[in-house]
């Protein structure tokens, strides 16, 4: 089975939980709607022309990995925590995205071979756990203290920080797949989930 055949597997089996989430256009997943709609669309490419470029297939591979892990900590959270009321998950949306946030600086320090500079963002994460286990928000005041924790960090080691999901807005665009306009995201990635229901 190739990386393409996965992604197909992928959506059958989560149809119904990917396709609420975009379809009732959760904040859950807005800050990273750039990314499905990149990876559908080079989906969508790949069958038509049964191949990608290059830097096609890296775009693939990078955003593929990335939303099923983003899909996978939610759908954990959605079960295990609200016991699948999406309404209820949603109310949490704030927290669970400084979650996925958290989740993506931790890999860039994993993928630089930084395991032992994550001690105070682990205890940050741990903190954001559990307001998620009280099912709350946290305080307003958490973004600008993650901020404070990854920059110097980051500097410190060289890392020069760029978001998967701003990358991925910039293809999205480059590729005319929508304009610069948040009904606009969700519209593209909503028709694209929408085609595909029985693909």
């Amino acid at each position: 089975m190739n990386i393409y055949e996965d992604y197909s597997s992928w959506k059958k089996e989560n149809h119904d939980f990917i396709f609420h989430l975009v379809k009732t256009e959760s904040k859950t997943i807005s800050r990273f709607t750039s990314v499905i709609a990149v990876v559908d669309y080079l989906y969508e490419t790949y069958l038509k022309d049964k191949c990608l470029s290059e830097e096609e297939e890296v775009f693939f591979s990078v955003g593929f990995d990335y939303i099923y892990d983003n899909f996978y900590t939610i759908k954990t959270i959605l079960d295990y925590t609200f016991q699948g009321n999406y309404e209820e998950m949603e109310k949490c949306a704030k927290t669970i995205n400084l979650l996925l946030y958290v989740h993506e600086f931790q890999s860039e320090l994993l993928n630089h071979n930084l395991k032992d500079n994550m001690t105070t963002l682990d205890s940050f994460e741990e903190q954001v756990n559990s307001y998620i286990d009280k099912k709350e928000n946290v305080p307003d005041v958490f973004f600008p203290m993650l901020d404070d924790i990854v920059t110097p960090l980051f500097r410190k080691n060289g890392i020069n920080m760029n978001p998967t999901e701003s990358i991925f807005y910039e293809i999205a665009l480059e590729y005319g797949i929508y304009k610069n306009d948040e009904f606009d995201i969700y519209n593209a990635v909503f028709n694209l989930q929408k085609k595909n229901k029985h693909n």
